[in-house]
């Protein structure tokens, strides 16, 4: 497996795709691709519930067959725009069992990671902390990787506290970490920023910025930093291709296993 250095040659700020994939004559070395966004087609057509008694969410998207999406929300049904609603109900009647068990396993996910109350628990750098909250006169988060206390007048747990928390730890550390990363590998990152996306860990722009997830945080630190990678890469590799997922195991030798544990992290993008 190829280190930096062996890659980069030692020589400071060299390309590192450059190193890893000689230029090709007649070939372009940055290959681009649309930046990871939702359908802006997308209309949110409300709540219902279905003929058989489950509710669920319903987007009309352009879009040619009927998905069903399980989030922490609950069942979600992207359907084409011109998708009557009976042709929904059967398709969820079809899928009952399915969407039953899934949504029973979404809840449990969660539970195991995030469970706001007194005495619950949180995730922060990877590390499962238990909620403690405590009464006092001033409004207060204590977040370390050690301890989660909550101090407030009415000893009830304040959930927004707590993200507006997490968010300002990932504004001091996120970027920080990424523009070094990007540095090191003499990769063509201009700007960082975070996002709220409940879908997305991290997104890349054709110009060069770089968006990330501010609840990457709450990862493992080696997660986070794939997650990072997989994003850097992007800047000259707008695919999913080999020379993409190279560069990520070059940013990242553990990338393969990385790339599987975070998944099961995913459910933390919809709290």
């Amino acid at each position: 497996m190829k280190s930096l250095a062996s890659v980069t040659g030692g020589e400071p700020r060299l390309g590192l795709w450059k190193a890893l994939f000689p230029p090709v004559p007649g070939e372009q070395s940055i290959v681009r691709r649309r930046s990871k966004s939702a359908d802006p087609s997308a209309v949110i057509a409300g709540v219902r519930t279905s003929s058989s008694g489950i509710g669920y969410r319903l987007l009309r998207v352009s879009r040619s067959s009927i998905g069903l999406v399980i989030t922490t929300d609950g069942l979600v049904i992207r359907a084409p725009k011109w998708t009557p609603i009976y042709e929904i109900d059967a398709a969820i009647e079809a899928r009952s069992e399915w969407i039953g068990s899934a949504l029973e396993r979404q809840r449990a996910r969660l539970a195991q990671l995030s469970e706001f109350r007194d005495g619950g628990h949180t995730l922060f750098r990877g590390v499962k902390l238990k909620i403690d909250v405590r009464e006092g006169l001033f409004e207060g988060v204590d977040l370390t990787e050690r301890q989660c206390v909550f101090t407030s007048s009415d000893g009830r747990i304040n959930r927004a506290r707590l993200d507006a928390e997490i968010k300002r730890i990932a504004k001091d550390e996120l970027p920080a970490l990424a523009e070094e990363m990007a540095a090191n590998a003499g990769l063509p990152l201009k700007k960082v920023s975070l996002s709220s996306a409940r879908t997305l860990w991290g997104s890349c722009t054709i110009d060069g910025n770089v968006r990330l997830n501010y609840r990457l945080i709450q990862l493992p630190p080696t997660l986070m930093r794939h997650i990072i990678a997989h994003e850097l890469a992007h800047l000259v590799e707008f695919n999913h291709s080999k020379r993409f997922w190279a560069i990520v195991e070059a940013l990242d030798p553990m990338s393969k296993k990385n790339r599987r544990a975070v998944k099961n992290y995913a459910v933390l993008l919809e709290l």
